[in-house]
């Protein structure tokens, strides 16, 4: 007969597989990749007025409710966007270079655990210009993120041809909204805002 009663066993069963699930996700990298591409009718010029400033970034991305502050140039490296909300946290966006043909920022959120750097690459082509966006993040060395991870880069990738089609809207003309938070479709989640 054992000494242990039915109850002790489940107890000691759920906290076993609870203590296998947190190994594991600690042992999974934090890491995720994501892109979206679209072919926007129009020239290089007409794009890049929605990229080289994080005013430009908030025409056609989702960004937090909470307080948003700009720091540094208008425009091109160093210009910097801000926030502190209730349900995101606090984070930054910053471009980091800004070239003709592409644009590349950093996004950072809460202590800095969790960082994204993304690109957006503009080639001219035939009826247009096509937009490459590729994003790469760490979520940190937490057991919970690690499993977060594994769908991430999908979720993510999901976000941005969103965001690009919202992008060929404004360019065309077809659209000329902002994208807020708490519009519908696009509600701003955690896979929502840049880089998250």
């Amino acid at each position: 007969m054992s000494p242990f009663s039915l109850g002790t066993k489940i107890l000691g069963t759920g906290a076993l597989l609870l203590l296998l699930f947190l190994s594991v996700g600690l042992l999974l990298p934090g890491t995720w990749d994501a892109e979206a591409t679209r072919l926007l009718p129009a020239d290089r010029q007409a794009v890049m007025p929605f990229v080289d400033s994080p005013e430009g970034w908030r025409q056609w991305t989702p960004w937090p409710e909470g307080a948003v502050v700009r720091s540094g140039p208008e425009h091109g490296a160093g210009a910097t966007l801000s926030w502190d909300d209730p349900d995101l946290g606090a984070g930054s966006f910053t471009l980091v270079r800004v070239d003709p043909g592409e644009v590349e920022y950093f996004v950072e959120v809460g202590d800095g655990s969790m960082q994204t750097h993304g690109t957006i690459t503009l080639t001219p082509q035939d009826g247009g210009v096509l937009v490459f966006w590729h994003e790469h993040g760490d979520l940190g060395r937490n057991p919970l993120m690690g499993w977060w991870a594994l769908s991430m880069g999908r979720a993510q990738g999901k976000e941005l041809a969103k965001g690009l089609e919202r992008l060929e809207g404004l360019v065309t003309g077809a659209g000329t909204t902002s994208a807020q938070p708490g519009d519908s479709p696009d509600q701003p989640t955690a896979d929502s805002v840049p880089g998250r």
